[in-house]
């Protein structure tokens, strides 16, 4: 069925609603109009379609793609194609998700418009894909391989061996497949398990020497929690956001009491073995080529207490500030920092650890001016997604400039998803190729709309226009600077775990518990983002102490497997 809809229909039509006798009626008169036959069956489709459409949304089990495969078939030529630069892009999604886009046939044809006229002529549609039926039917279950540290028991065939007779008497010999069956079994066990050694004593009746036996290898007295259960109480803290007296709580069912304040310690343990590690990275990030940061708000009762007592302070926030940097090598480095500073106080503590001969660092931020202190000395670029979601928030009020700005910016997410695998050169033309013109129109665009007086510049849309033109130079510069980020998302997604740990625990008591959170949670997601098993590298950490004081540059998480190595090799020598 083909519906055609007027470019210039601006309002939603009026619902009329109507019996199913009145709908029979009015079908009647229909067949004695006088109306040409194709006439007829056009009005009779309309009708029909009217009356199921609502009753079939009204059922509310019904998905937008099934609703598309009842209407138009589950045919190759029923599905859109995408043009050339339909990546899924991050900005791209939320197109997806929170409105539709242009159909797929004008955004290929028609270049921008650079008025509200043209604009307003845009028909919105869904831009998302029919669920591919090529796709492979899967039972949704891990394969044994997943289990990486699983423990590998072999059990042989009791009584049988490759070479013997048959056990059916068929006259034929066995032999071994190369493949096994393979069964998993998987089984619970507590967070920790206690052992009581009992050591016998002897004591000589004449001289009262006491003889106590000795404890297996690898067994020290003075060391009652091994360094495992100290690394996994600290990514279930300051990474899962399991507060200590919830893991009390639990622990205690399981017959193992441990209380909240000797976790801590044994996190403050973990955090002093890996805290000289944060120093080496700390300069390792300074001397980068790029910097995300931002801030979340944090819970410190030590300095609200301090608040209390001095309410002329003029500095009384908390925040939590996120760092990302990307170095020379592409490796990702995650910094965390919780007191009274902003992000671009801390950003330009850690840039004194700068070389002077190196170059302004790029740094991505969003355009709070705490960001970016007078004395910072950088690149600075600001976040596109932040100016998307301003106009993503007012969609339901502005629908149609709304819908344009996001289409736009959403090609040139597509535009990114393509320059994946390039070099930092090669991305900025592959950009200035093709992401130049659609910000220039949108640029000309957004201008009219103010210079014009389509859009009122106190109305909220009007202060979304103005924060992108204000900033228009630090958005696009990732046109005009090689290896510039779009946006700030990649420490907005690391900043959502201590915003878990603050909605969990709610704060920090003291601005030392602040640091032991800091560090902990600076190595855990650097070592997530270099790909490495955090309780392994804990682990590692606290049985190397001594080595890591000496030389931490070595115990970074990209490294310490190699620094492991040497040392096994030292002790073989």
């Amino acid at each position: 069925m083909d519906i055609a809809m007027s470019a210039t229909t601006q309002e939603n039509p009026s619902i009329t609603n109507k019996s199913p006798q009145e709908i029979d009626d009015l079908l009647e008169r229909l067949n004695h109009a006088n109306l040409s036959g194709e006439d007829k069956e056009l009005l009779k489709g309309c009708v029909e379609f009217s009356t199921w459409m609502p009753a079939t949304l009204q059922k509310k089990n019904i998905t937008i793609s099934n609703l598309r495969r009842v209407l138009f078939g589950d045919t190759k030529d029923g599905k859109k194609k995408k043009d050339s630069h339909s990546g899924d892009g991050k900005c791209a999604d939320m197109v997806d998700q929170d409105a539709s886009k242009e159909k797929a046939d004008e955004s290929e044809k028609e270049d921008t418009p650079t008025s509200t006229e043209t604009a307003n002529q845009l028909v919105p549609t869904t831009d998302k894909e029919l669920d591919s039926k090529d796709k492979p039917k899967g039972h949704g279950r891990l394969g044994h391989g997943a289990y990486v540290d699983a423990i590998n028991v072999s059990i042989e065939i009791a009584g049988l061996r490759a070479g013997d007779a048959c056990p059916e008497q068929c006259g034929g010999k066995l032999y071994a497949l190369k493949i096994p069956s393979i069964v998993i079994r998987i089984t619970g066990n507590p967070l920790a398990g206690v052992t009581r050694y009992h050591l016998e004593r002897l004591r000589c009746a004449l001289c009262g020497v006491l003889i106590k036996a000795a404890l297996p290898p690898g067994v020290h007295e003075s060391e009652k929690y091994d360094a495992r259960l100290k690394a996994e109480l600290a990514l279930q803290k300051y990474y899962m956001g399991m507060p200590f007296y919830r893991q009390q709580i639990f622990q205690g069912m399981l017959n193992f009491p441990l209380p909240d304040a000797t976790q801590f310690e044994l996190c403050e343990d973990v955090a002093n073995c890996g805290y000289p590690v944060i120093g080496a990275l700390e300069k390792e990030a300074a001397n980068g080529q790029l910097v995300h940061q931002d801030d979340t708000s944090a819970r410190i009762l030590s300095v609200i207490s301090d608040n209390k007592k001095n309410p002329d302070k003029k500095r009384t926030g908390m925040y939590t500030t996120g760092i990302i940097a990307k170095t020379q090598t592409d490796r990702q480095i995650a910094l965390f920092y919780t007191g009274t500073q902003h992000a671009g106080e801390n950003l330009m503590a850690l840039l004194t650890k700068r070389c002077d001969d190196k170059e302004k660092i790029l740094q991505m931020c969003d355009a709070l001016a705490s960001n970016m202190p007078p004395a910072l000395k950088a690149i600075i670029c600001n976040c596109l997604a932040h100016g998307f979601r301003k106009f993503r928030d007012l969609l339901d009020y502005y629908p149609t400039p709304c819908l344009h700005v996001m289409h736009e910016l959403g090609k040139v997410y597509r535009i990114e998803e393509e320059t994946k695998g390039m070099n930092p050169e090669e991305r900025l033309v592959h950009h200035r190729k093709y992401s130049k013109s659609i910000m220039l129109k949108l640029h000309t665009w957004l201008k009219a709309q103010l210079s014009e007086k389509h859009v009122e510049p106190n109305s909220h849309l009007g202060q979304a226009i103005k924060y992108m033109l204000r900033h228009w130079k630090k958005l696009r510069r990732f046109l005009t600077t090689p290896g510039a980020p779009l946006d700030n998302n990649i420490v907005e997604a690391a900043l959502k775990i201590p915003i878990r740990v603050r909605k969990s625990a709610m704060f920090y008591k003291t601005l030392h518990g602040a640091e032991i959170g800091n560090i902990l949670t600076s190595l855990i997601v650097t070592a997530k983002l270099s790909n490495e098993n955090p309780i392994k590298y804990l682990i590692a950490l606290q049985d190397n102490k001594s080595s890591v004081f000496k030389d931490p540059a070595a115990w970074m998480p990209w490294r310490y497997r190699i620094t492991l190595q040497q040392l096994a090799l030292k002790k073989v020598a």
